[in-house]
């Protein structure tokens, strides 16, 4: 999995017309913390090209109140910080790569071009 920083992910959002993108803290994360991206309308281009790029899916959710009317959590790395890990546990398929964000999108636009 990829380390993804937050401004990758908020550029990527504002692209596909999230009408508002913030990062917090996340238990469940492998980073420990997730942006949370907020559509008006099913973010179906935005969830689809998000799996192409880092290579796994995110859930979209339909809360009752909120800024838009669906909302996409997706694991990245917060803006001026890093994120320390702990050991990953015996067994685990978890697999992190750090990128630049440079190097992140260039994936993303070469991936993009194959599709």
């Amino acid at each position: 999995m990829l380390s993804v920083p937050f401004e990758f992910v908020a550029g990527l959002a504002e692209e596909f017309g999230a009408v508002e993108c913030f990062w917090r803290e996340s238990d469940r994360s492998f980073t420990g913390f997730v942006a949370e991206v907020w559509f008006d309308s099913l973010p179906r281009e935005f969830a689809v090209r998000w799996a192409r790029v880092v290579g796994y899916s995110v859930v979209v959710r339909c809360p009752s109140s909120a800024p838009g009317r669906f909302a996409v959590s997706v694991p990245c790395v917060v803006p001026l910080g890093s994120v320390s890990l702990s050991a990953v546990s015996r067994g685990s398929r978890v697999q992190l790569s750090e990128l630049s964000l440079e190097e992140l999108f260039a994936l993303a636009e070469e991936v993009g071009s194959r599709y």
